[in-house]
């Protein structure tokens, strides 16, 4: 829970805080998304679900052997 004093210092100051799938907090340990607006929050999160491998998927920036 050491995530929880600085999640309510941006929440307090206004920002848009979710999971990084835009879920709600505290739903998953993936990880998580603060922006100061609702329009870059939905620019971040579909610039995220582009790069990421998805569950269970390789990591391309991973060197290959």
């Amino acid at each position: 829970m050491h995530f929880s004093a600085g999640i309510a210092l941006c929440e307090a100051a206004g920002r848009v805080v979710t999971g990084i799938h835009g879920q709600p907090l505290h739903t998953g340990a993936e990880g998580l998304v603060v922006t100061a607006d609702r329009e870059t929050h939905a620019l971040l999160l579909e610039m995220i679900s582009g790069q990421e491998p998805g569950p269970g998927g390789s990591d391309d920036a991973s060197p290959s052997r």
